[in-house]
């Protein structure tokens, strides 16, 4: 590319580097993920609700322990992805897992504790995972798989 002699490129060249980048941003946004990665991750969300109708300190140390796997697997495979470094959240492609999420499992959940209801965590693990395998799914269908 050759630029103009106070070294800004010209229109057809600042056009042309846009596209690369927006090609660069469009192929690093959303990375393919494993079908191993959502199945991790919808059990732990399961097993994580499920503890919760334990003793207190199972029930205490299990949620510690899902927790840190949870977000552990999630930066390693989606955060801090091999060859790509830190990368951001895509809102936009997340916001429709978060709401499903607050359906399945916030209002199962919020209701077991307002109502002392122990039973409801084994709905909102059960829906929890699956609304996570589900998501899942529909993400390798349009993102593609590892």
């Amino acid at each position: 590319m050759e630029t103009s002699r106070d070294g800004t490129p010209d229109r057809n060249e600042a056009r042309a580097m846009l596209e690369v980048a927006e090609g660069a941003e469009t192929a690093t946004r959303n990375p393919p993920l494993s079908r191993a990665f959502f199945i991790t991750q919808a059990t732990l969300i399961t097993v994580i609700c499920w503890a919760q109708m334990l003793p207190t300190s199972p029930s205490r140390v299990v949620t510690i322990i899902g927790f840190l796997a949870l977000v552990g697997v999630g930066m390693r495979w989606v955060f801090l992805r091999p060859g790509y470094g830190m990368v951001g959240l895509d809102g936009q492609g997340a916001f429709p897992y978060m709401v499903s999420m607050i359906a399945a499992v916030g209002l199962p959940a919020a209701l077991a504790v307002a109502l002392d209801a122990t039973w409801l965590w084994l709905p909102a693990g059960v829906l929890g995972g699956v609304v996570t395998f589900e998501m899942g799914h529909r993400y390798r269908r349009e993102v593609g798989s590892a």
